[in-house]
């Protein structure tokens, strides 16, 4: 067993979110470079382990789009490198499976720019651990972490968003924030938001926001005559539909929708 997703700075033991441990084998690598003064889009699914390295040159932006809906899981590392003025707008959902999911991003470049979306929907005794590490060493750059979920039966989740202010970094800004539901009281979620900061001149931020949803919400909803597979269903619409549109491409969100289960009239 390999640990992965290592927190940068370990906390207790006891709360099980310094690593994940998985069996790993071999995996797919890929390499993308968006030159200079460029903009790409990009949607990748992910059924399998992998690994992904990107680089932005200056004045690129980049739409990443990555869509992990397997029944297996995965494991997956994404490690991005960002130049001057370069711009990366992840998406990225995670629809059922077993997933370890790690993203690193060196913001080294002058007002270099990350923006992060990422939505869950896990239910069974699904498990899912990101680890997703901003590194700011460029002056002025940013990253824009959101992150919405939801969490029912048996399911597990962990997230550790890392923002980290290098010396150097002058006038960099970085948020991150997760919006959680859990549905029934077996579920486990672990929230773990971190900012380190070497620099002064800096602005941090980081929040979430756990609701949850019994039984006795449940029963109510029942007793006026929705189904209980529909209750889910309404709830997660409300958690990811937005996140969905955002990914700008009609197949690709048909696809979703169909690994959610949902139909046309419900889109």
């Amino acid at each position: 067993m390999a640990k992965l997703n290592i927190l940068p700075v370990p906390t207790f033991a006891r709360l099980g979110v310094n690593f994940a441990e998985r069996e790993v084998g071999a995996s797919e690598t890929e390499s993308i470079t968006v030159p200079d003064n460029t903009e790409q889009r990009l949607i990748q699914y992910r059924t399998s382990d992998s690994e992904t390295r990107v680089r932005v040159e200056k004045n690129a932006a980049l739409k990443l789009v990555r869509i992990f809906a397997g029944k297996q899981g995965c494991v997956s590392r994404l490690s991005v490198t960002l130049a001057d003025n370069a711009r990366i707008e992840l998406i990225e959902l995670y629809i059922g499976g077993d997933t370890v999911s790690e993203i690193v991003t060196e913001l080294e470049g002058y007002k270099a720019g990350f923006k992060a979306d990422i939505g869950y929907e896990l239910g069974s005794e699904n498990e899912l651990d990101i680890n997703l590490i901003a590194d700011h060493h460029g002056k002025k750059s940013t990253s824009d972490i959101t992150v919405n979920g939801v969490l029912r039966d048996k399911a597990r989740k962990v997230f550790k968003g890392t923002i980290d202010f290098k010396n150097g970094a002058a006038g960099a800004k970085g948020s991150e924030k997760e919006d959680v539901v859990l549905i029934g009281g077996e579920v486990v979620n672990k929230t773990v938001p971190v900012i380190l900061c070497a620099e002064e001149d800096v602005d941090g931020s980081h929040g979430a926001t756990i609701g949850r949803i019994d039984e006795q919400h449940i029963y109510y909803m029942r007793s006026r005559g929705i189904p209980e597979d529909k209750i889910y269903e309404l709830i997660t619409r409300a958690r990811l539909t937005r996140l969905i549109r955002k990914i700008g491409d009609e197949q690709a969100e048909k696809r979703v929708y169909g690994a959610l289960g949902w139909s046309d009239d419900d889109v």
